[in-house]
């Protein structure tokens, strides 16, 4: 039965797609983050679904759209240069199977490849909302349904992705936590009050699903959101006394084993072996990147059992942060850490790029906020300041994992892209609608007189491009 749907889906993704490219990157989106080949059994696991999306896409694109005008901002062209960096990184790489890397670097590619072609196909506001869903139908609906069952069993049932990338449940977590702000954008903006009492469900089962990851990084991330919409809300003193009175109710109704395990937060560089493990794979990459400071190791190098070996012996006096000697029988372990894994992987100059690229990203967001807030445009606002809220839970959430190359990150860097590379048309057009639906209403307040013009321009267009 699963194949089956999984076929009807797949074909009427293909028709949609055909017509409307920005529907093919939505599949596209959805099919990157569920990875609905993993929930088949039988013929269709063998489908290449994500490659006869991008097809479709790229021949949707080429074909039906009229108007291509092609547009990079400063963001693309980072992005660019960081996997033009992978490259040569890649072809330097010091794994002891260089084929293993090259094919990494072949997936890291496709992710990006989703980032430019949101970029090209997504133009609009309904564009930008068809994307948002597909994320947000992706990550946050299989958390909520995980949620379910954690509920249902009594805090018993353990909670981890199913799709490839975050299977691991600290990787399910971040996903999640990176997800919140962008439902809590889709209630703020959904008029249909049944669509928002399921959004509203969704919401608070995503908070249940972090917590059932059992993750402290995710954890931590969620009190880091919580935080951030308390300092957003305009009701702060009592959202502040329902927490006090409800969060310790709440805390003592959790497992048992769940509040012993986020009890060692404090304590963990001295007692968990999992956190001193991570302390090894952050040592091991800097000090691979302090013997090739330009290209690192290439992807995965610390994984690699020849190169874990190699350093292992100079971890425990390395940095002020002592650590135990590292067994022989250890085997490697990942960086679980965003920022040690670009280092390791792509030298300090892969690391600088990649910060660049964070960096330019949030202060476009930033930018964002302010002018949608300037020309009244509340959903372009709210979404700037939520897609904020994004990334700032990623950076923090990131020190935890290892999800430098994750499609959702990307997925959300070309919103802010398109967001930013369209800010005339999505700012202009959207006041010039709303004064014409007030016009045509005769809602209070509203006029018929047109936006007054200056030069042959409006007022609103004007302002917008002096910004």
């Amino acid at each position: 039965m699963r194949d089956l749907l999984l076929v009807l889906f797949l074909f009427i993704a293909i028709v949609y797609s055909f017509k409307r490219p920005y529907l093919g990157v939505a599949a596209w989106i959805w099919i990157a983050l569920m990875a609905p080949s993993y929930w088949a059994f039988g013929f269709s696991q063998n489908f290449r679904l994500n490659l006869t999306i991008v097809v479709v896409t790229a021949l949707s694109y080429i074909f039906a759209t009229r108007n291509k005008d092609i547009k990079v901002n400063g963001l693309g062209v980072w992005i660019l240069l960081f996997g033009l960096w992978t490259l040569v990184t890649t072809s330097v790489n010091l794994n002891t199977y260089p084929d293993m890397v090259w094919d990494y670097w072949n997936q890291f590619i496709k992710v990006l490849m989703l980032f430019f072609f949101i970029t090209l196909a997504v133009r609009k506001r309904l564009h930008i909302d068809t994307s948002v869903w597909a994320i947000v139908l992706a990550i946050s609906s299989y958390a909520a349904m995980e949620a379910v069952k954690f509920i249902l069993s009594g805090g018993g049932h353990m909670i981890s992705g199913r799709a490839g990338i975050i299977a691991d449940r600290n990787d399910f977590a971040v996903a999640i936590n990176m997800c919140i702000p962008l439902v809590v954008y889709l209630i703020q903006v959904t008029q249909h009050k049944m669509v928002r009492l399921g959004l509203w469900g969704i919401l608070l089962l995503n908070v249940v699903s972090v917590v059932g990851t059992g993750s402290r990084g995710g954890f931590i991330g969620l009190t880091i959101l919580a935080v951030a919409f308390w300092l957003r809300s305009r009701y702060k003193i009592p959202l502040a006394i329902v927490a006090l009175l409800a969060l310790p109710v709440l805390y003592q109704s959790t497992p048992e084993e769940w509040r012993e395990r986020q009890a060692t937060i404090a304590t963990a560089a001295e007692e968990d072996s999992s956190f001193i493990g991570r302390l090894w794979a952050w040592k091991i990459s800097t000090l691979l990147a302090l013997d090739h400071p330009l290209t690192g190791g290439g992807f995965k190098a610390v994984l690699d059992g020849r190169i874990w070996n190699y350093y292992a012996p100079f971890t425990p006096k390395f940095s002020i942060l002592e650590t135990p000697p590292i067994p022989e029988d250890s085997g490697s372990k990942a960086a679980h850490n965003i920022y040690f894994q670009v280092l390791g992987d792509h030298g300090f100059v892969g690391l600088f790029i990649f910060l660049s690229m964070l960096a330019l990203a949030l202060l476009n967001n930033l930018r964002n906020v302010a002018l949608g807030r300037a020309h009244q445009v509340v959903w372009y606002n709210k979404l700037a300041g939520f897609l904020t809220l994004s990334l700032v839970g990623y950076g923090i959430t990131g020190a935890n994992v290892s999800l430098a190359y994750f499609d959702l990150l990307y997925t959300v860097l070309g919103i802010i892209a398109v967001m930013t590379l369209r800010r005339n048309e999505l700012l202009v057009n959207e006041n010039l609608s709303t004064e014409t639906s007030a016009s045509s209403s005769g809602w209070p307040g509203s006029t018929s007189n047109p936006t007054p013009r200056r030069g042959g321009r409006s007022v609103a267009s004007a302002n917008v491009e002096r910004t």
